[in-house]
Parts: C-alpha cells; structure tokens; sequence
C-alpha cells in the first residue's frame, strides 16, 4: 500500500524512476486484483440469467467482431481455443449467443447474438460508458504522443504478463 500513498502524496516528477516503476506495477497488480474479483461475480441484466464479465467480454468481441471465427475472438480475448469453447457453450446454453457455419467453409464457425444476446451487448456497452466517462477526460487532455507513450507502457506490462504466463506453464 506504500506505493499507492507514494503517488497520491507526491508529484510524479519528484518521484525516482525506481519509485515510478514501483508505483506503476503496484498499481497494475491492484488493478488486476480487483478485475480478477470482478471476474467471479456475475451480474442479472433483468431476466434471471446470471451472466459474468467473462461472458460479456464474449458477447461484446461477437458484437463487434460479427465475422471473427472462433479462433481469432479467442486471440482477441487473450485466452486459449479450448477456453473459448468452453464460454461459447455456456453462453449459447443461456441463449445469448448461436454458432453458425460460415457459407462454403465447414470448417469456420462464426458466432452470432440473440436478440438476448443483443440486450446484453447493449447493458454492457451503456455501462462501459458510464464507467470511462473519467478516462475518456483524461484522454482528451492528452495529446496523441503522450497516448502512444500510455499505450506503449501498457504493452510493455501485456508482455511482462504473456512472458510470465510462458514461465508457469
């Protein structure tokens, strides 16, 4: 907890680059705590179907991506082929999702979303809104070099991650 107190009683420019770093991966570590307690609550959106952040990242990526087959939404969401069928038939199973077979290929599958599936893209995309109303201000003062440097650091944490998952399998 010391480093959270560190940047929220002193400038950042007064801190180290030792104590910007420290600070910086506490923080992404808190972050990933919480998203990570996050994951294991679902939510009911008004039918009695519990749905988790997991399967409305699901329904999100096919609501976006409607054309992606099944192995580039798993790439998309960071997680394996195996996993992704694993959440495609829980997600079908509460009716929120139906494969389809892409027309002269039978091997491709791509996913669509249910009426059901389009409410809960919907709920989850006003909430989304909702929730980044404070990044999205923090974003429009920045100009778009300071952004690139943003979204650097945060591959450079993605990379620290990927390269500490290959080390634990």
């Amino acid at each position: 907890m010391q480093t959270k107190t560190l940047l929220r009683t002193q400038k950042v420019d007064k801190l180290s680059l030792d104590e910007k770093v420290d600070s910086l991966i506490g923080s992404g570590i808190r972050i990933l705590n919480k998203a990570y307690a996050l994951e294991k609550k679902p939510v009911d959106i008004g039918h009695g179907v519990l749905l988790y952040p997991s399967e409305f990242h699901l329904i999100e990526t096919v609501g976006k991506n409607p054309a992606e087959n099944l192995t580039s939404i798993a790439s998309y969401l960071g997680v394996t082929k195996g996993a992704i069928s694993q959440m495609v038939k829980k997600v079908e199973k509460k009716g929120l999702i139906k494969k389809v077979r892409v027309p002269g290929n039978k091997k491709d599958i791509v996913l669509e979303l249910t009426d059901f599936g389009k409410e809960a893209f919907e709920w989850h995309k006003s909430l989304h809104e909702s929730m980044e109303t404070g990044i999205r201000k923090e974003l429009e003062r920045m100009n778009d070099t300071e952004i690139e440097v943003f979204l650097r650091v945060y591959g450079h944490l993605e990379g620290m991650l990927d390269r500490c998952m290959e080390r634990y399998r």
